[in-house]
């Protein structure tokens, strides 16, 4: 488990001002729309490597763990979002603790409610994948903390990070209703 105290599970430090707006709003302009399209050639490439590595996990046993970590240890590594990267929405609301808190409360809930009420108890509504841009005035260890209220835990077998990304895992059990 983590460690409360560690300042890596605290809030990102907050950016100057004057370094958003001169320098990586611009670079994020020029820079993120090509990021973007070679995330689509990856995920293209991808669509026709998937077939074999299917193959592989359904002939090989126990191989379907290994498949996930290796795809975590080499496409987990691209953030869709780079963490240097501001967007004219954080550049306005760089420092403010109380949006990214109600934020992250807000995306938790909303995903909460969706594994307790889907019928299927479907796999993949219990993943939740949050970046730093995301959680970035609130800090990590904020996330994990109202998280755990709601079910949500670190992924055991993706490897998340304070600075970079939290990968959670829902137990998939609804909460207990206490307003009765």
């Amino acid at each position: 488990m983590h460690d409360h105290d560690d300042p890596a599970w605290g809030p990102l430090p907050v950016r100057p001002t004057a370094l958003c707006r001169l320098l990586l709003l611009p670079l994020t302009l020029v820079f993120l729309p090509v990021w973007w399209v070679v995330w689509i050639f990856l995920a293209v490439c991808l669509y026709f490597v998937a077939p074999v590595a299917e193959l592989i996990v359904y002939m090989v046993p126990r191989a379907e763990n290994g498949a996930t970590r290796m795809l975590d240890a080499t496409l987990g590594r691209v953030p869709f979002l780079p963490l240097w990267c501001v967007t004219p929405v954080a550049l306005a609301r760089e420092g403010d603790t109380a949006y990214y808190r109600a934020r992250v409360a807000r995306r938790i809930e909303n995903q909460t409610r969706r594994v307790e009420t889907s019928r299927h108890r479907r796999e993949y509504h219990r993943d939740l994948e949050l970046g730093a841009h995301y959680f970035r005035g609130a800090g990590a260890g904020y996330v994990l903390r109202v998280a755990s209220e709601q079910g949500w835990n670190l992924h055991p077998v993706l490897r998340s990070h304070p600075r970079r990304r939290l990968r959670l895992r829902h137990d998939g059990r609804p909460r207990p209703d206490f307003g009765n």
